[in-house]
């Protein structure tokens, strides 16, 4: 996928999911109850989470977990390998794989600065969202 393309993707989906969260704060706003709006405030879901692409082999991030994050990945082809990778020593934390075209998952528990490793025969994209 070419570059522009991918940069005018992120920037449409960045766009489609302010205005949908500006829709969701009116909403909360407009409630005069004050538990209810709280409530209404604390079920919004949580700003974008962390998102890369890429097409054969390549290096993702680095990224910061501060708590439990789902790591989500996705390959378009025969082979996706990848190594969720300690940033601070290198060492890996877990062999992620997928065989053929699909998504897997994979919940990292603990805090820290991670990267990862992919090494895949196609297209791939991981995203990291709460648990």
């Amino acid at each position: 996928m070419p570059r522009r393309l991918v940069i005018g993707s992120l920037l449409l989906a960045t766009c489609l999911a302010a205005e949908a969260a500006a829709g969701e704060l009116s909403d909360c706003r407009a409630l005069s109850d004050d538990r209810a709006r709280l409530a209404c405030y604390d079920a919004l879901p949580l700003p974008g989470g962390t998102f890369f692409e890429g097409q054969g082999s390549g290096m993702a991030g680095p990224f910061t977990v501060t708590g439990p994050q789902m790591l989500g990945f996705e390959s378009d082809d025969a082979i996706l390998v990848a190594y969720l990778l300690d940033d601070t020593t290198g060492a890996v934390v877990q062999n992620l794989h997928h065989g053929g075209a699909g998504t897997g998952h994979f919940l990292i528990e603990m805090p820290g600065t991670y990267r990862l490793q992919v090494n895949a025969s196609g297209g791939w994209r991981i995203e990291l969202s709460g648990p």
